[in-house]
């Protein structure tokens, strides 16, 4: 064989077949199929089981669109809830075949251990119902359509909810229902607190969702209230030494400690509520009462990259964050149309002076200040101005829950 012939071909060699690894979560998935057959399936049924598991503004979302799923895929639906947003469940409780309240540990050993395919859409199996859990995570990319590039559409959160869903682009949000005995609970509160009827504020620093104001903003926005002639309550409901601010209730306030299901009524008789972005301030806007006045304010950082091009809002906004697609302008716009609603867009970690300039435009709720949102048209005109027609079909009107 000359030097140029190729060498004959050595013999392959073949490595050892590891055999399979066991599967680390096989114990627990037994235990979870057990569960499901003896515990949530009912027998000779078939039914959708859904997961709520996060936090209250996607268990509110899912809920909001029950009734729509199960008109588009037909048969009943099978609720699974965390046992703090039993009340949620309750708002909706006549859109379901029957609700169980899963522990938080089980709840997220059932979503995180890879017992359910991202995929899965298929009845009587476990489906989670946020997108997060659809491979949307880091959907946010999508959503900046919305808010960086007006004119282009885009989508909104709960656009995303529709189409992981599998409904209709038009399929309407449903109002969540407050009992009677709700309203009188809340109404009892206000009465032994003293509220001022449509001249008291209620504030809302707790926040599990969103970078927390610090203690002198609320404490300004409080007294520039109280200056103002207002009462001004401030919401220790679902306080724990994480989410709360260091002060609480904030000075020269009355403290209420006001469940889930009694936010919206209380809110309702006191005329205004101030809050960060987070869960309740959804359900509170889902409520539709549109009886009192919402601000929402929502965190950025001074440090941000800001652009003032293509933006669809009227003053500077952080260009790579998710602060501004988290306004209930671009997050579910359907919710604006008619609502008392001021949002402002408010960096956490400016010095005192400007923390206490801020809080005071959010007391006086000073739409000519740079941090108010109002989201544009390619025109100038107003987005939920110009999209009124379309975005009022999305929703249905609130209905009082009967008593009980």
């Amino acid at each position: 064989m000359s030097e140029s012939d190729p060498a004959a071909p050595g013999e392959l060699a073949t490595a050892p077949v590891a055999p399979p690894a066991a599967d680390p979560f096989a114990e627990l998935h037994a235990g979870f199929d057990d569960m499901f057959n003896n515990t949530v399936r009912i027998p000779g049924q078939d039914a959708w089981i859904i997961l709520c598991g996060y936090n209250i503004g996607e268990t509110s979302e899912f809920c909001a669109l029950a009734d729509a799923f199960v008109q588009q895929h037909g048969h009943g639906i099978i609720l699974l809830v965390r046992p703090a947003h039993v009340a949620v469940a309750r708002m909706y409780g006549h859109r379901f075949l029957k609700v169980l309240v899963l522990q938080d540990d089980i709840m997220q050993a059932v979503l995180r251990s890879n017992y359910i395919p991202q995929d899965r859409f298929e009845i009587n199996k476990p489906m989670s119902a946020c997108w997060i859990d659809r491979g949307f995570r880091h959907s946010d990319g999508v959503k900046y359509l919305g808010s960086h590039y007006p004119g282009r559409g885009g989508i909104s959160e709960t656009d995303m909810q529709r189409f992981v869903l599998r409904l209709p682009w038009n399929a309407k949000l449903e109002a969540p229902r407050i009992r009677v005995d709700w309203e009188r609970a809340a109404m009892q509160q206000a009465l032994d607190l003293g509220l001022r009827m449509g001249r008291s504020v209620l504030l809302c620093p707790i926040n599990n969702s969103a970078k927390r104001f610090p203690q002198i903003f609320w404490d300004t926005v409080a007294a520039r209230l109280i200056e103002r002639g207002y009462m001004v309550f401030t919401n220790m409901g679902g306080l724990n030494e994480f989410n709360g601010i260091a002060n609480m209730p904030i000075p020269g306030t009355t403290a209420v400690s006001l469940p889930i299901e009694q936010v919206i009524p209380f809110a309702h008789l006191a005329g205004r509520m101030i809050t960060g972005g987070n869960g309740m301030s959804f359900l509170t806007m889902l409520g539709s009462w549109k009886t009192f006045r919402i601000t929402q304010i929502l965190p950025t950082t001074k440090d941000a990259s800001f652009t003032t091009s293509s933006m669809g809002a009227r003053s500077k906004h952080p260009s790579r964050e998710a602060s501004l697609i988290s306004a209930f302008q671009y997050l579910s716009p359907e919710l604006c149309i008619d609502a008392p609603l001021s949002e402002f867009l408010l960096p956490f970690d400016e010095s005192d002076d400007e923390m206490v300039r801020l809080a005071r435009v959010v007391a006086d709720e000073d739409t000519s200040d740079p941090s108010y949102i109002e989201r544009r048209e390619c025109n100038g005109k107003r987005y939920i101005d110009e999209h009124a027609g379309w975005l009022r079909e999305l929703t249905t009107a609130p209905e009082q829950a009967p008593g009980g």
